[in-house]
């Protein structure tokens, strides 16, 4: 048989690097809910057939808080030997790894080889079952309970039941006899109303011809009625045009008369325009000669100012050190700028130094600060420094030690409280007496102890009674009571026999001894209490001495340290003086007082050397600026000085050079005022020869010539326009003989002839369009053919289903008829193994079970009833999925040796059938391998400890071994 020994978890969910070692036979899985149980179930489950992919329903068990995922199974294969299967996270269903016992590896080929080919459907159809496959049975009709009693029983026909009720499915779903829902039914009745649709349609194209012959009637009454009307439009346009003439004939006669009224004027062509533009060119002439006479005076005018060229060149000069003079300015700024910083500086130095005075300040800048003087105020300050440390370390010493002193105290004081009172100072002042008394009664103890040697063997038998007794009450024990009772009674017996006459002196010196032995044990307690107090007492007196011992000894190491202090302050002082720093700097300083000396020095010496400096650019700027002064004539501040030389500078630079642009100017006018005279006479001549052509002498003859020649013209273009319209109309005075009303009832006339014929034209028109209209859409229409086409379609459709219809209704047939081979092929194989474990689980009550001829499962009793399988109670029915499950995996011993995974399938059992069930496992267990995983504690009382494996443990440790 094929058996898993080892599973080692890496990552599966809840799991992490778990180690279970398995044993052969039955192994029990137990856990409490969220224990982790299905899910080392379907770790076993995935690592042998894959973990499932996105399309699959199964949960992965991917752990969230790591990337590893996966484990190993290591089997014992009947064929293979010892063989390791791991598989981790990769491609879809894992990276799978086998390795063999020689070394060998290998991947899924091999991993399907040793599962001889099973997919896990099949494995679990078969090696695994639950609780919820149990539960479903009870709501089973007889038909559903016996495929699954079939499925349990053959292998493969769930697959094909399955299937075969699909296809049936399928099968109704595409036609049934009386349906409307079926694709078949809905096709058929669908092409029915297809059909009415094309017969209506056939029916409206037999009236195509009617229509044609009606168009052509309506074409030949259109072809008359067109000719009438362009008859009457002919008569119509000419009596327009009749019309029309008839004022225009008028207007022609009045023009050739007015004309006869007007005498022949004679004008220059274009006259007026000629004339105008001489004279503006003439006026413009003029005008612009005055011009050049009024700028020939000013310019003139302008040539007597002189300008002096040495003033130009000194200004030039300056101006040419405008970078120098804002280098002095920025120099000058950022001289001052530095001098105010060190004055600052110098100022935050002396306030450091506390040295405000003038007069004290000056004294500190001139003293000499030499490295020697350094030297010894750093000694003098560093002595002065230790001993201010050394005093504050005594005087931290001496309130220590004040508090020790304190403490003391109080220690002696709790001791005066804990020492003996008066009655215990009694009791040991009368214990020597007493201690006699002890004595003698102890000596006379021993010596009667010599007498009576035996009166021990009896006291300890009096002991072992009185114990009994004891033991005896306590426990309830009457028998034990009982024998104490009597041991006492006879120790009694004895001891009035044996010592009838001094019993009751010795009894009271016994007494006595006893008495004087308590008080000697607390006469020892007091004794031990006074020594140890005593110690303490001795101990806490030497404290207190060595401690006031070292409290003087500090007080003259203070006062000592304070007079060096004192003389140490005096002397620092003393030497600040010489400086005037009589104690206004602060302690902070005092370490880097020289240093911070000479700071201020070096900043008075560098103040000295920028104000020098300050002074020789200020002397160059001064020397500069009394010359800009001397060429402007005026005063300005140090800011402005060079943007007014400047601006005087350019100034006289533009006025030396428009003395010499004034001079071009000038001979530029006069050339343009011998240019212009020519040219005024010229314009002159031409004015005198148009007055001469219009035999005028002055500007208002002139255009009162130009209005009636204008007018003139006019009226002889008004004459041609009308004779020429008359050309157009091709009419002529003679032909009119009509007068304007007998035009006008004429015209009247042919108008109402015209609007009949119009209206008829219309009414044909129309009835034409609608006609045509008709005859294009039976002409155009398509819906006749698409109908034709999408009967065929539908028709093809229907066949298609028609095809697929008896397809799956053969493949129905054949399915039927391989199940019918299977149950009578391979069913009989396992009814005969079946029938042994049947009856072991139900106790005998049921000997047989077997299948009808018309495919049901019958249960016979032990009484030889029969009983259809839907009549049994719910555990009989589960007893029967069980056996049959057994029975089929006893026949695939040889062919799929794999082991049983249970999850609780037999909790609803009572015990009795619960103890048929185990019993069965234990005897499977001899040929498979079974792993039942349970959460009822129950269960564990009906198998061996080193069967089960505790989950529950897994939460504490990595490894779990069931051995």
């Amino acid at each position: 048989m094929l058996t898993i020994q080892k599973i080692q978890i890496y990552c599966f969910g809840k799991h992490e690097n778990v180690t279970i070692s398995l044993q052969d036979g039955v192994t029990i899985f137990y856990g409490m809910n969220e224990a982790g149980k299905t899910t080392i179930q379907q770790f076993i489950l995935q690592i042998l057939f894959g973990f499932p992919t996105k399309q699959q329903a199964q949960r992965k068990y991917e752990p969230k808080a790591s990337t590893k995922f996966g484990g190993q199974l290591t089997i014992l294969h009947p064929q293979y030997g010892q063989c390791t299967i791991e598989r981790v996270k990769g491609k879809a269903t894992g990276d799978v790894t086998v390795y063999m016992e020689d070394g060998a590896k290998g991947h899924e080929e091999l991993l399907a080889k040793f599962l001889y080919g099973y997919t896990r459907a099949s494995f679990e159809a078969i090696f695994s079952f639950s609780i919820h496959e149990l539960q479903g049975i009870e709501k089973m009709s007889e038909e559903e309970l016996t495929h699954l009693l079939l499925a349990s029983g053959t292998t493969g026909i769930h697959q094909l039941s399955a299937l075969e009720k699909k296809l049936d499915k399928d099968s109704g779903e595409l036609f049934k006899k009386a349906g409307k829902l079926p694709l078949i039914n809905q096709k058929i009745e669908y092409m029915k109303q297809l059909e009415k649709t094309i017969k209506l349609e056939q029916a409206a194209i037999q009236t195509f011809e009617d229509k044609s012959l009606k168009l052509q009637q309506l074409e030949q009454n259109l072809l008359h009625l067109n000719r009438q009307q362009k008859e009457l439009q002919q008569d119509w346009q000419q009596l327009t045009i009749l019309k029309q003439a008839t004022p225009l004939i008028h207007q022609q006669q009045i023009l050739q008369q007015t004309l006869k009224n007007y005498a022949q004027v004679e004008f220059p062509p274009e006259g007026i325009r000629r004339y105008e533009q001489l004279k503006d060119r003439l006026t413009h002439e003029t005008l612009q000669m005055a011009q050049l006479k009024e700028q020939y005076q000013v310019l003139q005018n302008k040539l007597q100012l002189t300008v002096d060229e040495a003033m130009i060149d000194e200004m030039a000069r300056l101006m040419h050190q405008e970078a120098t003079w804002n280098q002095l300015l920025v120099k000058e700024q950022n001289f001052i700028d530095e001098l105010f910083l060190i004055e600052q500086d110098i100022e935050a130095q002396f306030r450091l130094l506390g040295v405000q005075e003038r007069e004290a300040q000056k004294i500190l800048l001139e003293k000499t600060v030499s490295l020697q003087q350094e030297e010894q105020f750093q000694h003098q300050l560093s002595i002065l420094l230790k001993t201010e440390e050394e005093l504050k370390f005594h005087l931290r010493s001496i309130e220590q030690i004040h508090d020790e002193l304190d403490g003391i105290a109080r220690q002696k004081k709790q001791l005066e409280q804990e020492s003996l009172t008066t009655q215990e100072e009694h009791i040991l002042a009368q214990w020597p007496q007493r201690k006699r008394k002890i004595e003698q009664l102890r000596q006379a103890r021993s010596q009667r102890s010599k007498q009576q040697q035996p009166i021990l063997f009896i006291i300890f038998a009096f002991v072992i009674s009185l114990f009994a007794l004891i033991y005896g009450v306590w426990q309830k024990n009457m028998a034990v009571i009982i024998v104490g009772a009597v041991m006492l009674l006879l120790f009694v017996l004895f001891l009035k026999t044996a010592w009838p006459g001094d019993e009751t002196t010795s009894e009271q010196k016994r007494q006595l001894l006893r008495e004087l032995e308590q008080e000697e044990n607390s006469v020892q307690v007091l004794l031990m209490k006074k020594q140890r107090l005593e110690d303490r007492r001795t101990l806490t007196n030497g404290q207190q001495q060595e401690k006031e011992r070292q409290y003087a000894q500090l007080e003259h190491k203070i006062q000592q340290a304070e007079q060096m202090n004192e003389e140490g302050t005096q002397i620092l002082h003393s030497f600040l003086g010489r400086y005037h720093l009589q104690g206004n700097v602060p302690r902070a300083l005092l370490p880097e007082l020289f240093m911070r000396i000479r700071g201020v020095q070096e900043l008075a010496t560098k103040k000295k050397s920028t104000a020098k400096l300050l002074q020789s650019i200020q002397n160059e700027k001064r020397a500069l600026y009394e010359r800009i002064q001397k060429v402007l004539q005026e005063s300005y501040s140090e800011q402005e000085i060079f943007m007014h030389l400047r601006t005087f500078y350019l100034t006289v630079q533009r006025e030396h050079q428009d003395m010499a642009h004034i001079k071009e100017q000038l001979t530029t006018l006069t050339s343009n005022m011998q240019e212009a005279l020519p040219l005024m006479e010229n314009y002159e001549c031409e004015i005198a020869q148009l007055f001469s052509a219009a035999n005028v002498q002055s500007e208002n003859v002139y255009y009162e010539t130009f209005a009636q020649y204008e007018q003139q013209q006019k009226l002889n273009m008004e004459l041609q326009a009308v004779q020429s319209q008359l050309a157009s109309l091709d009419v002529y005075k003679q032909e009119i003989l009509m007068t304007e009303e007998q035009l006008s009832e004429k015209m009247q006339a042919l108008e109402e002839q015209r609007n009949a014929i119009q209206v008829e034209i219309d009414r044909c028109l129309e009835e034409r369009a609608t006609l045509q209209m008709q005859k294009d859409y039976l002409l155009n229409d398509e819906k006749y053919g698409q109908l034709l086409q999408q009967f065929e379609e539908e028709k093809s459709a229907l066949q298609q289903l028609i095809e697929q219809w008896t397809a799956k209704k053969a493949l129905t047939t054949a399915i039927h008829e391989t199940l019918f081979q299977l149950r009578e092929e391979k069913l009989p194989h396992v009814l005969s193994q079946v029938n042994t474990i049947f009856n072991l689980l139900t106790g005998g009550r049921y000997d047989k079970l077997s299948i009808t001829e018309d495919g049901h499962f019958e249960a016979q009793a032990s009484s030889g009833l029969r009983y259809h399988v839907a009549e049994l109670s719910q555990a009989t029915k589960e007893q029967a999925y069980i056996s049959l499950r057994m029975a089929l995996a006893k026949t695939l011993a040889t062919s799929a040796p794999f082991p049983f995974i249970m999850d609780d399938p037999f909790v609803h059992f009572d015990r009795n059938r619960t103890n048929k069930m185990v019993q069965l496992m234990k005897e499977v267990g001899y040929e498979r391998q079974i792993l039942y995983f349970t959460c009822h504690e129950a269960m564990l009382g009906l198998w061996r400890k080193e069967q089960i494996v505790d989950l529950g443990a897994l939460a504490n440790e990595r490894g779990v071994t069931s051995t």
